[in-house]
């Protein structure tokens, strides 16, 4: 990354909150694919957003023993943020 994300609100360059959080991508018929990234902060408003994945995911549910284990790892230090598509896909799977 060469430029720090920018909150367009505060104007002002946000900051690292969390190094190596677990993004899981969710599907209509679950979870699907867990990808590395950081999760950064605008300090003046708490806005947050995360950026900076990894070039591939680092598990799908294909695999599914190697896949529950990265969620459970990612669940038991706070580390993961679920993510779906749109809010019609989410309300549709829940």
């Amino acid at each position: 990354m060469n430029h720090r994300p920018v909150c367009v609100k505060c104007q002002v360059e946000l900051t690292p909150e969390k190094n190596g959080v677990g993004l899981l991508d969710m599907a209509s018929f679950g979870p699907y694919k867990i990808w590395e990234a950081d999760l950064w902060k605008c300090p003046v408003c708490n806005y947050e957003i995360v950026v900076g994945f990894g070039r591939d995911a680092i598990a799908e549910h294909y695999d599914e023993t190697s896949f529950q284990g990265h969620i459970e790892w990612y669940q038991d230090h706070s580390l993961l943020i679920k993510s779906w598509e749109n809010p019609k896909t989410k309300a549709e799977a829940q």
